[in-house]
């Protein structure tokens, strides 16, 4: 678990710094905010990180801070003993074996911060490591370990350790398919890094550098004076120089060999004979790496095979290795007898594992996570994991592997709603993991399903740290925090700075929406923003205004902040706010905001079991008595109402007793169903929510062709770039049109049999009250099904997950 851990109080000066914000982002110092480790999906042109950098991640050699098993007491002694501030050891938790610590020296004493090793990779500060001399080469030269400290002092253990555990293979192996299990032979060596359980080692193949999955059976201890790369023919352990020299003067142009370093212990000596005579090259160990001419390599294999292939010296390329014949055998394992029975072990425990694997797991399944790297959204699978005090959100490629591509630790996090206007798509929210006190690290996630994504919330949140700012007077109370924002308009905001504004909405530092892209000094943005369930130690919404940069990154001019105390709980407040910029003199203009905020305690829920009832019941009188007092609030009524229905399998019935009331009351069949009422918009979220398929299968491949095709539909003389386009573009629309109305009506299979039948309900209505319509029942069916379903999702693709965000970013039909 990445953990930040206080150490006791040292006798080193502490500088006392005076904290601000709230605890779910420990900000400081008010404008020095919170460092976020990861790429800004609100903002465009992101400089690529610093720590794609390879060769900033340079580290002193593992000797130097190393300190194997060892206690906290003896660590602080040893870290006061070195007397520096910046100094640092890791070292293995010997309360936890197969977990490592970072015990850290700094102006506030010291402090352990710890590490989760799994598979190989190292976690902390929600960044995970190839190896422990990258984590330490990250935080001495890429980022703050604490505000302003890094990794300065390595301290030395009184005696170098190699607690390394080795192991040769005394059976060959060949791997299942799509598992992360090695294939290997009879004398190959490993590196293992962790205890899976259940018989398993995940392990460093020293042949090749691989990482996998690996059965304990399969394998013994390897002594500890046996050298792995014994196991290279070309690799002579115990010949002298001169001996090296002999061997490759007999064996001709072309031959080379490696031996230990004499003047470099611990590194290697590449002996190659070319043109008459002996060149000399030095591989460097470092860590499990090996270093030769700039370059790096998993494994003394690579570097050889390397310059087996490229030259080495100009116009030389190792040839022919002086084979070790003399210690063929020294790492030889045993014979084995038995080999059946213990292959007959290794399937039984592989059926087996999966099922006492999921002893921790709480939940599990596919969400889509958002690339920090490509920015593009990767289906991955999820296992929430509860192991004792530790509870982690693993996610990997697939079910099958063992190996996560990374874990959030949800000791350390916190839990964020995003709007849908950030990724342009629902069903998203983030998880903002603050292991060290000066970086949060946010993973963007989003649910295929409004219900899948609940779910998920569900399981996290109280596995998540508590955002309560105090305790409620009454257990089992919980707050509840709701706030509807309507950003309006903007005056006079500097027009030089800011030619394109947009609006970031943030709550704790921690951003959660965003505006369109406006032009002009005044620009009208009249965007509506429901940010329900609100963390209770939020006591503040900022907004930020960016300029949209066009050919380089955005950038932040200026900003307000609203304290939620200043807001009347449950009146809806029209202001303008003045905003703030980058120095305290000049004009920075103002923001028009429609705010209303709603603040409340929510009861155990079986306190709500008779208002259930009243809801539920068949009549529908709360239902239509809710619909007449709260036309305001008819969002967030209708989404209220359609989980509770739909909970009950009931949401048929709630949709067909509305419309039918609905259609009672119209008098003109020319505005039916046309008004914006809590009807009508539990239709067209109810549609949203389950018609995707149908969607996808009416008009995507039309919506994909026209936003790949070059060829324009555009009939507007003031919008075409040449008169003479408008034959050919018409010509071309009423291509489109014929193409997609033929998908639309051909993709009836797919529309949800839900759906169906409400339409069919609101047919057999309108025909019983006008009876003499001949059209009114296939104008109340497209007044719904075109008006509020098929045409928001054309103007809107991204909005209903028809289209990828980052193939055709903030772009609609």
């Amino acid at each position: 678990m990445a953990e930040f851990i206080r150490g006791g109080a040292g006798v080193i000066p502490v500088t006392k710094e005076k904290l601000h914000g709230s605890p779910s982002t420990g900000s400081d110092d008010g404008q020095d905010g919170l460092a976020v480790d990861e790429f800004d999906p609100f903002l465009a042109d992101n400089e690529e990180a610093e720590s794609s950098n390879a060769s900033l991640l340079v580290a002193p050699h593992e000797n130097q801070w190393y300190h194997g098993r060892l206690d906290r007491y003896t660590a602080e002694e040893r870290l006061y003993e070195a007397s520096k501030l910046g100094s640092y050891l890791i070292r293995e938790s010997d309360r936890k074996p197969g977990s490592y610590v970072l015990s850290y020296l700094g102006r506030t004493g010291i402090n352990h911060f710890r590490i989760t090793a799994v598979c190989g990779d190292f976690y902390i500060g929600g960044r995970q490591f190839d190896s422990l001399s990258d984590l330490i080469g990250y935080y001495t030269n890429i980022t703050d370990l604490l505000k302003k400290e890094r990794l300065i002092h390595p301290v030395p253990p009184p005696e170098p350790v190699n607690d390394k555990k080795r192991i040769v293979a005394i059976l060959p192996y060949t791997k299942m398919p799509d598992t992360d299990e090695l294939s290997f032979q009879k004398g190959d060596i490993f590196f293992v890094h962790n205890d899976m359980g259940d018989g398993w080692l995940w392990v460093t193949a020293h042949r090749t550098g691989e990482q996998g999955m690996i059965f304990r059976d399969l394998v013994e201890d390897l002594a500890d004076n046996i050298d792995p790369n014994t196991v290279f023919s070309w690799f002579h352990p115990n010949v002298t120089k001169n001996d090296a020299v002999d061997m490759l003067v007999k064996s001709g142009p072309g031959s080379f060999l490696v031996r230990p370093s004499d003047n470099s212990p611990g590194d290697y000596s590449l002996f190659f004979h070319i043109n008459n005579q002996i060149q000399r090259f030095r591989i460097e160990k470092k860590g499990v790496r090996y270093l030769m001419g700039g370059r790096t390599f998993e494994c003394l294999d690579a570097v050889i095979n390397r310059y087996r292939k490229e030259q080495i010296v100009e116009g030389h390329t190792l040839i022919q290795p002086a084979m070790n014949e003399e210690d063929e055998s020294f790492a030889k394992p045993k014979e084995i007898d038995h080999a059946e029975k213990i292959y007959a072990t290794l399937r039984e425990c592989r059926e087996q594992v999966g099922l006492k694997k999921n002893k921790g797991i709480k939940m599990q399944g596919f969400l889509n996570k958002k690339s920090e790297k490509n920015k593009k959204w990767k289906s991955m699978f999820f296992v929430l994991l509860v192991e004792g005090s530790d509870t982690h959100l693993y996610f990997y490629d697939n079910p099958k592997r063992t190996k996560p591509k990374g874990l959030i630790d949800l000791s350390c996090a916190y839990l964020y709603q995003v709007h849908d206007s950030v990724f342009d798509r629902p069903h998203c929210f983030q998880l903002v993991e603050r292991a060290l006190p000066c970086l949060a690290t946010i993973t963007y996630l989003c649910a295929n399903t409004a219900d899948l994504a609940q779910d998920w919330i569900s399981a996290l949140r109280p596995l998540c740290i508590t955002q309560m700012t105090r305790s409620p007077k009454v257990q089992r109370l919980r707050e509840l925090k709701c706030l509807q924002l309507h950003i309006l308009d903007a005056h006079r905001l500097p027009f030089k700075l800011v030619p394109n504004p947009f609006c970031i909405i943030s709550l704790n530092q921690v951003k959660v929406a965003r505006t369109k892209v406006k032009t002009g000094l005044d620009p009208l943005f009249d965007e509506e923003f429901l940010l329900d369930d609100i963390p209770p130690d939020v006591l503040s919404f900022t907004i930020t205004v960016y300029n949209k940069g066009k050919r380089s990154k955005d950038t932040e001019v200026a900003e307000l902040t609203v304290e939620l105390s200043s807001l009347t709980n449950g009146d809806e407040v029209d202001e303008w706010f003045k905003f703030s910029g980058i120095t305290p003199i000049g004009e920075w203009g103002s923001l028009r905001l429609r705010v209303r905020y709603l603040h409340d305690l929510i009861m155990p829920q079986e306190e709500y079991s008779p208002l259930q009832q009243l809801i539920l019941d068949p009549s529908l009188e709360v239902v239509r008595a809710l619909a007449d007092i709260c036309h305001l609030d008819r969002i967030p009524l209708a989404n209220s109402l359609l989980r509770i229905f739909r909970h009950e399998r009931r949401e048929a019935e709630l949709l067909r007793s509305l419309n039918e009331a609905e259609i009672e009351r119209e008098q003109e069949t020319s505005t039916l169903l046309r008004a914006a009422s809590l009807t009508t918009t539990l239709m067209d979220l109810y549609m949203k929510s389950v018609c995707t398929g149908f969607l996808q299968a009416a008009i995507q491949d039309t919506i994909l062709k026209l936003l790949e095709t070059k060829q324009s539909c555009e009939l507007n003389p003031n919008k075409m770039d040449s008169p003479d386009d408008a034959c050919a573009n018409a010509e071309f629309l009423l291509q489109i049109l014929d193409e997609v109305t033929l998908s639309i009506f051909m993709a009836y299979d797919s529309c949800p049999k839900t759906v169906r039948y409400i339409c069919g309900c609101l047919q057999r209505s309108v025909m019983n009250k006008w009876p003499n319509e001949r059209l009114v029942k296939t104008r109340v069916v497209s007044g719904f099904i075109f008006l509020r379903l098929l045409c928001p999702a054309i103007l809107n693709p991204r909005q209903f997950n028809l289209i990828a965000g980052e193939l055709f970013p903030r772009l609609s039909i």
